[in-house]
């Protein structure tokens, strides 16, 4: 599975129409659930037109029936896609929509080439998503003789990596059954938890922070810079996010890259196993071990997004499911790619209490207003339902262009076809030279352990 913006998927040929979903103002009803601050602070900092969202191509004529049912019943079935946080006068209220009352309406956009039908979509998303409005997730199709291409983007305050990963198998199940004459009402029936009741746990536990806390001591003590200032942490090699003041921020350059086949990943994953550590860290280990290899770091910090899925009803679930920890590595002394890896595991294993802990509320407290700037994610593919028929489906996750002058994010993905590596950087030519250095070296760090003579997987000096 590749993350990577909708430039890099082929789109094909065919007719472009927009899917909107639709609600009668007389159907929205006062929902009292509170807001998580993560989602309040989302809705303050968000601009419209962000979106992240995934794409995927279905083999058969285009049945718009069948289609439109399966797409209001998985907005049905999934609370966050169906409320909404209006603006009054006395705050913000949350409001929902029964599932009954959702509809999808569709507009014929145009036929178009390839790239023109990519232009069009991404226009479209860019146009119609935005924090402050629902519909939160819209779709479009690129129907031609053979099949259909069917792409969604959403707000990220309602939606996570795991929600896009978990709409393939989702989306093409509803869309077979309501071809096969399911109703309305089995289709869209709930099977998983509410990210809605969630959030509103999340608050209470947000509530019940204070300046005391030990989480937010922690921040604290890790924001911190030698001035006093709170701010994130660089990216470790000065350079790259050095660029000229201009009006607005560079446009992010974006890259996906695969480290290693599925030989390459077992091997990794029996050394970690071997040292007792993650799979999780050894990928962040070898990151850390060729940072060192090609630039001399041995100290980084970097912030980890993790989930907070903590029980089986929200295992499948549409919402934000998503806590963030820092991470501060010194990997002075450690030799071997195991003896880097296991610091990793020191640091994820310390930070780990965090994760319940909203960072918005963190933020709230100790007044930053600043975003991260170095964020390295890892998440394990393999055995999400539908992940062996990805590649049948041309299935890619997506997210929207981004503009930032010092933010550098990684996300490393183990899959069944190997290991993965997605990632945007400032566009400058520094940038680009550091994080294709990387990305090589990491790539050829994986083949050099995977070769017969480490058998024994001692790792490398």
């Amino acid at each position: 599975m590749e993350y990577t913006e909708l430039s890099a998927y082929d789109v094909p040929p065919g007719e472009v129409t927009a899917w909107m979903p639709t609600a009668e103002p007389s159907a929205w009803v006062d929902d009292e659930r509170r807001m998580s601050h993560n989602h309040e602070l989302h809705l303050d900092t968000a601009e419209a037109g962000s979106w992240i969202g995934s794409i995927m191509r279905l083999r058969g004529q285009l049945d718009t029936e069948a289609l439109g049912l399966a797409l209001r019943a998985w907005i049905g079935r999934h609370e966050a896609l169906r409320g909404t946080v209006e603006e009054t006068a006395a705050g913000r209220r949350r409001r929902a929509v029964a599932a009954a009352d959702v509809s999808v309406t569709t507009t014929v956009l145009g036929r178009f080439d390839g790239e023109d039908a990519r232009g069009c979509l991404s226009d479209f998303l860019a146009d119609h998503i935005d924090p402050s409005a629902w519909p939160y997730v819209v779709f479009a199709t690129v129907a031609d003789a053979d099949g259909f291409t069917l792409v969604f983007g959403a707000d990220h305050g309602v939606m996570d990596a795991y929600s896009q990963l978990l709409w393939f198998e989702e989306i093409a199940s509803l869309y077979e059954r309501a071809l096969a004459g399911e109703p309305f009402a089995e289709l869209a029936a709930a099977t998983t938890g509410s990210h809605i009741d969630h959030a509103a746990e999340e608050r209470v536990t947000g509530e019940a922070m204070s300046l005391e806390s030990e989480s937010v001591q922690a921040w604290r003590e890790w924001l911190t810079g030698p001035d006093g200032r709170l701010r994130f942490a660089d990216f470790p090699v000065t350079g790259i996010t050095d660029v000229p003041a201009s009006a607005e921020p560079l446009p992010q350059a974006s890259m996906s890259q695969w480290l290693g086949d599925p030989r390459q990943a077992r091997v990794l994953g029996e050394l970690c196993k071997s040292a007792g550590v993650s799979f999780q860290a050894g990928m962040m280990g070898a990151m850390a071990y060729v940072l060192r290899a090609q630039h001399g770091v041995e100290r980084m910090r970097f912030v980890a997004p993790m989930h907070t899925r903590y029980t089986a009803e929200h295992a499948a679930a549409v919402g934000w499911y998503v806590g963030l920890v820092p991470i501060t590595l010194d990997i002075t002394g450690a030799q071997t790619l195991p003896e880097v890896a296991a610091r990793v595991q020191a640091a994820l294993a310390a930070a780990k209490p965090l994760v319940p802990q909203p960072f918005a509320r963190v933020a709230d407290l100790l007044g930053v207003d600043d975003a991260p700037h170095f964020v390295v994610t890892f998440v394990d593919t393999r055995f999400i339902s539908g992940a062996e028929r990805w590649n049948e489906w041309d299935a890619r996750t997506l997210r929207a262009p981004v503009r930032a002058d010092d933010e550098v994010y990684l996300w490393l993905v183990r899959d069944r076809d190997g290991l993965n590596v997605s990632t945007r950087y400032p566009e400058t030519v520094a940038a680009e030279r550091v994080v294709r250095d990387l990305i090589g070296g990491m790539s050829g760090l994986l083949e050099e352990i995977a070769q017969p003579e480490t058998a024994e997987l001692e790792g490398t000096a």
